[in-house]
């Protein structure tokens, strides 16, 4: 029987539709937690990093005010990235893409170690080292940090390779990074400036972090540096920061269109399925009758060449045997008709 198509179109609809709804739950959940983290940016300033018993929602977001000095030689780039502000690119630098600059900051009073965004440049800045410090500066440079912390980025893994190597090192030799990973720069950092041989070392006496400090033009102050009439890196705004182009509401309308998709789709199958069914009897009745017509047409055809057969038979011997054949075959009633038949009218 040919394959109803339209079932298996339904079929892979509803598998599609199913799990776009589950996700679009996963997501307004994501939004959710999202949302209630934003909070943190009201709380009080920390003048230190959080306790390792912190989780990452009750640090996120969370306002900081650091102490100490960047390593501008120990920076990277994360990118390319076109700029990270839904208000769009404001000039011509602005609209080539560019590169997040992640910085090594040492925190004075404690000596931790911690990654610093300090914002964004131009795509220029990742043509060679040198060119990126004519926008961050040059050396060990003392600074204050006032910024918030972010959670670090993850990007997902192949279907079929695991999971995705640039999340572990950079891509374009030293330099540039593909996603926000401070705890693996972290770790190049103290490889490249201490040696491999100290790294156990490094990490117990300077730490490495899952999160990050983001640099935001609302608390940073005036530590930029003017490169072609521009002040670099251009950092973001609060309001930037905490927009959400699709809240909870939209997810949840997503749900519900998707998981509407689900029902209509086994709607639609369970009608080819029964389709299909009413056609699989009709099929079987049709076959049935289709036998006993050829039955019947086999024994009529039987028959047919039996008499075929006899007639053959009666033409080879004499007409007067053939006659007593014929009579020996006939019983007493149709002898004593035939007489009644024969016998002259008075």
């Amino acid at each position: 029987m040919r394959p109803d198509y339209m079932g298996i179109m339904f079929l892979c609809t509803s598998v599609m539709s199913f799990n776009a709804g589950i996700w679009q739950i996963f997501r307004r959940g994501q939004k959710r937690q999202l949302l209630e983290n934003h909070k943190n940016l009201n709380k009080d300033p920390l003048d230190s990093l959080p306790p390792p018993h912190s989780t990452v929602n009750d640090c996120e977001f969370r306002r900081v005010k650091l102490d100490g000095s960047f390593d501008n030689e120990g920076s990277c780039l994360v990118g390319p990235r076109s700029i990270p502000s839904y208000k769009g690119a404001a000039n011509e630098d602005e609209s080539r893409g560019g590169f997040l600059v992640m910085t090594p900051f040492e925190i004075a009073n404690t000596g931790d170690f911690v990654m610093v965004n300090r914002g964004w440049v131009p795509i220029d800045a990742g043509k060679h080292r040198t060119m990126l410090m004519q926008y961050i500066g040059e050396g060990f440079a003392p600074a204050q940090v006032r910024g918030i912390l972010r959670k670090e980025e993850f990007l997902g893994g192949s279907l079929f390779w695991g999971p995705s190597p640039d999340n572990e090192g950079p891509v374009a030799v030293d330099l540039s990074w593909l996603a926000m990973r401070p705890w693996n720069m972290a770790i190049a950092y103290y490889k490249k400036r201490w040696g491999p041989d100290h790294l156990e070392e490094s990490v117990k006496k300077h730490g490495v972090h899952h999160y990050f400090v983001e640099m935001l033009e609302d608390f940073s102050g005036d530590d930029q540096r003017i490169v072609r009439g521009h002040a670099w890196p251009r950092r973001r705004e609060v309001d930037e920061v905490t927009y959400v182009h699709l809240t909870p509401v939209v997810h949840s309308m997503y749900v519900i269109f998707w998981f509407s998709v689900t029902a209509g789709s086994l709607y639609g199958m369970l009608r080819c399925w029964r389709r299909q069914k009413d056609l699989f009897a009709l099929r079987k009745f049709v076959d049935k009758q289709a036998m006993r017509l050829e039955t019947k047409r086999q024994e009529e055809a039987q028959a047919y060449m039996k008499a075929v057969e006899d007639v053959e038979r009666l033409q080879k011997i004499s007409p007067a045997a053939a006659a007593a054949q014929i009579d020996v075959g006939k019983t007493s009633a149709e002898k004593k008709k035939e007489a009644e038949d024969s016998r002259p009218l008075q």
